[in-house]
C-alpha cells in the first residue's frame, strides 16, 4: 500500500531523527561539491552517495543489505557527469554573455581609446546543453530502481528497469506533492503571523530537513517490494 510505504517512512525517520539530519548533512555536502567542482564533484558524490545512502538505510530500519557499490556508482556517475557537463555549457554561455554585454557598452583599453565588442548568443551552444540536461535528467529517472536497488544488493549490474523506475518515480513524486502541499499551508501560516521572509525559511528548512531522508526511505522501501 502507498500510505503504509509512507507511514513506514515517516516513522523511520521520526525515530532516528538525529542519524536523519546527519544523512542530510552529507548529502547536502556532497551535492554541494557535485555543483561547485564541475566533473570532479560529479565523481566525488556518485562515489560517497551510495555509502551515505547504504549506511543510512541500515541505521533506521536495522535490516542487513549487501549493497553492490559499483553499480550504484556508474548509475549515478553516467546522468551526473551529462549534467556537470551541461552545466559547464551553460556558464560558459553565461559568461560569454556577460563579457558581451560589458564590451558592448564600451571599455577603456591600455591607451585609453575606447574599444567596442560584441558577443551574441549561440543558439546551437544553447540547444546542446539543454539537451544534455534534458538527457542527464532522463537518465536519472530511468536509472532509479537500478540505483536504489543496487544499494539493497538486488542489482548488481548497470541496467534500465523502466516500469520498476516508473514505479519508484510515481511513489517519490506523489509523496513530494503531498508533503510540499502540507508545508505550503505551514509557510502561509507563518507567513501571515510573523513575515513572508520568516515563513519561507521554516518552508525551506523543513523541506530539507523531511523531504530529504523520507524520499530517500520511501525509494529504498518500495525497491525492496519491487
Amino acid at each position: 500500500m502507498v500510505l503504509d510505504i509512507y507511514k513506514r517512512a515517516f516513522e523511520y525517520m521520526g525515530k532516528n531523527f538525529a542519524d536523519s539530519i546527519l544523512f542530510v548533512i552529507s548529502a547536502a555536502v556532497l551535492g554541494f561539491l557535485s555543483i561547485a567542482l564541475p566533473i570532479l564533484g560529479a565523481i566525488i558524490y556518485s562515489y560517497f552517495y551510495p555509502n551515505v545512502v547504504a549506511w543510512y538505510y541500515k541505521k533506521v530500519t536495522g535490516e542487513n543489505i549487501n549493497p553492490d557499490y559499483k553499480t550504484a556508482f556508474l548509475s549515478l556517475l553516467i546522468p551526473n557527469l551529462l549534467a556537470s557537463i551541461g552545466m559547464i555549457f551553460i556558464l560558459y554561455g553565461i559568461t560569454s554573455v556577460s563579457v558581451g554585454s560589458l564590451a558592448s557598452a564600451g571599455y577603456m583599453n591600455l591607451f585609453g581609446s575606447t574599444s567596442y565588442q560584441y558577443v551574441s548568443y549561440n543558439p546551437t551552444l544553447i540547444i546542446v546543453e539543454w539537451v544534455i540536461i534534458l538527457i542527464s535528467i532522463l537518465l536519472s529517472i530511468l536509472l532509479l530502481y537500478t540505483f536504489y536497488g543496487s544499494i539493497l544488493g538486488k542489482v548488481n549490474k548497470l541496467s534500465i528497469y523502466f516500469k520498476k523506475s516508473m514505479i519508484l518515480l510515481a511513489y517519490i513524486l506523489l509523496y513530494s506533492i503531498i508533503a510540499l502541499l502540507v508545508l505550503a499551508i505551514i509557510y502561509i501560516i507563518y507567513a501571515l503571523a510573523i513575515s513572508i521572509n520568516y515563513g519561507a525559511m521554516i518552508f525551506t528548512i523543513l523541506s530539507i530537513i523531511f523531504l530529504v531522508p523520507t524520499v530517500t526511505l520511501i525509494a529504498l522501501l518500495k525497491a525492496q517490494e519491487l
